[in-house]
């Protein structure tokens, strides 16, 4: 074989895999960082009744928290997200009568993420809500639904580009019933959810 056939052999391969390297460059890009994603979460909340007349008891009961989310990611550092999530119920004792309180909310959010690796980042939450409450029993009958200030923290880690698993705790404003029979909510929420990213 000819040093010219050799050379003219070499050439050719180097264009064949020139030719590919833009396609598997194109397969290797990041992701995108700007997208829509949808997510559940399951976990645990906390809700304490604190009576604001005398002879009312406080209480507390733990139950389990169920959440829907849907939000849109800016870039690595800023989302926006909207959460609906069910936290359960308490009741609350005086003299032989009981009154149940049933909490649900809605919240809007502004989320800070901070990468600490490709996958890993930490989560920094703060939003208004639309907390509601459905209170039932001997004392009083009614529902409330107002407006509340929510904060929380978490994290977050993609096991691919399309899906993440995130820990989160979120804190709520508490929940007022006024009057004779007042009472106050306040209602907390730890869970571990998974996102599904649209990119």
């Amino acid at each position: 074989m000819s040093y010219r056939s050799l050379f003219g052999g070499v050439t050719f391969i180097m264009a064949v895999l020139g030719a590919g390297a833009p396609s598997a460059q194109a397969r290797q890009s990041p992701p995108a960082e700007e997208f829509f994603y949808l997510g559940a979460d399951l976990g645990y909340a906390r809700i304490g009744v604190s009576p604001s007349s005398p002879g009312w008891t406080d209480a507390s009961s733990n139950h389990v928290a169920v959440g829907l989310r849907g939000g849109y990611q800016f870039s690595r550092y800023l989302s926006v997200e909207s959460t609906v999530t069910t936290l359960g119920s308490v009741e609350a004792r005086t003299d032989g009568q009981k009154d149940r309180f049933a909490i649900g909310g809605m919240t809007a959010s502004v989320v800070g993420h901070l990468p600490i690796t490709d996958r890993f980042s930490l989560l920094a939450l703060v939003g208004l809500g639309l907390e509601h409450g459905q209170r039932t029993g001997d004392i009083d009958s009614s529902s409330r639904s107002v407006a509340v200030i929510t904060f929380g923290a978490g994290a977050a880690y993609a096991i691919s580009s399309n899906w993440r698993i995130r820990a989160q705790y979120t804190n709520y404003d508490k929940l007022k019933w006024k009057g004779g029979n007042g009472a106050e909510v306040k209602s907390q929420a730890f869970v571990l959810g998974v996102d599904y990213l649209f990119r």
